[in-house]
This record gives C-alpha cells, structure tokens and sequence, in this order.
C-alpha cells in the first residue's frame, strides 16, 4: 500500500474550473452578457462570417443551443446575420459596431479575470503552469482558444504531454 497522498489533478482541475468559470460570470454581469455570450462574441470576432453550422461544431454545442444565443445577441444589437452570398440556405453572422464595442470591454475584464486567478504566482510559474494546462488540454484534443462543451463527449485518448518547445512534460 502506498503511503503517497493521491494527487488529485482531475478533481482540482474541475473544481477550479467551476471556480473560474464562476467568477468570470460575475465579471461579465456588468457588460449584461453571459459567458456563453462572451465566448460567441469572441469567436465571432476572430471569424468575421462565420456560420451558424460552423460557430457549433467549433463550440462543440448542438445548433439550435448556438441559434439561441444568437438570438440573444442579436436582440441586444451586438451581431448580425446575414444571408450567405455563396449560399442562400446559410447565415453568416457579424459583429455590429456595437458588438465590437462590446468584445473591446471583454478584454480588460478577462484580462482582470486571469490576473486575479493567477495572484500569488510570478511569471515564470504562470508560464510553466500554462505549458502544463495546454500539454493536457491537446492530449485531450482540446482548444486552448475555444472553451467546448464537452458533455457527453467520449473519452479522449490520452497522450503524453508535451510543453509547448515539443518536450515531453515529466
């Protein structure tokens, strides 16, 4: 029987993800927009165009969860969809002016956001502790730029980790 204390990566991982992804829908109370919201927005922003069928499968969400946050959006006036001039049957959507306003306010919130969760390491750990999160991220198969919806996902084959200099993590 080992007398090693169980490290317990998993279950920290989650619940200082449940943690951030807390805080972070506090922050954005004031912008009146949600997370999901944000990360569309976002999204939205890098892919000027993008389609609805697209903006789901990089979400990893169902499409009519996307159409309903678009719909939110668009009431608000922050997107736009447009028919596809390539084809009719599709929707192209568009930041609105007040849209990139919007995504403009998102960035010292997420920066605060980051700075606050990350007090009391320096940069050297920062740097290290993002080398390992992205090592495990990409032997899960996941995006470090798209937060995913992963339930009901099938289990990931597990890889070795390796840093961002190729290295694997040891």
């Amino acid at each position: 029987m080992s007398s090693r204390r169980p490290r317990r990566i998993a279950f920290l991982l989650a619940q200082l993800g449940s943690d951030a992804s807390a805080a972070f829908e506090r922050a954005l109370a004031p912008l009146g927009i949600t997370a999901s919201e944000a990360g569309l927005l976002r999204l939205i922003g890098r892919n000027p165009g993008i389609g609805q069928k697209a903006a789901s499968e990089q979400l990893g969400v169902g499409p009519s969860r996307v159409v309903a946050v678009l719909d939110r959006l668009e009431r608000q006036g922050n997107v736009e969809r447009r028919r596809s001039t390539t084809d009719r049957r599709n929707h192209e959507v568009h930041l609105t002016a007040q849209g990139e306003r919007l995504l403009a306010a998102l960035r010292p919130i997420a920066e605060s956001h980051e700075a606050a969760f990350t007090e009391g390491l320096d940069e050297g750990d920062i740097d290290r502790l993002a080398d390992y999160l992205e090592a495990i991220a990409a032997s899960r198969g996941l995006s470090r730029d798209v937060h995913r919806d992963t339930r009901g996902r099938s289990n990931a084959p597990v890889r070795s980790p390796r840093r961002s200099d190729g290295n694997t993590l040891r």
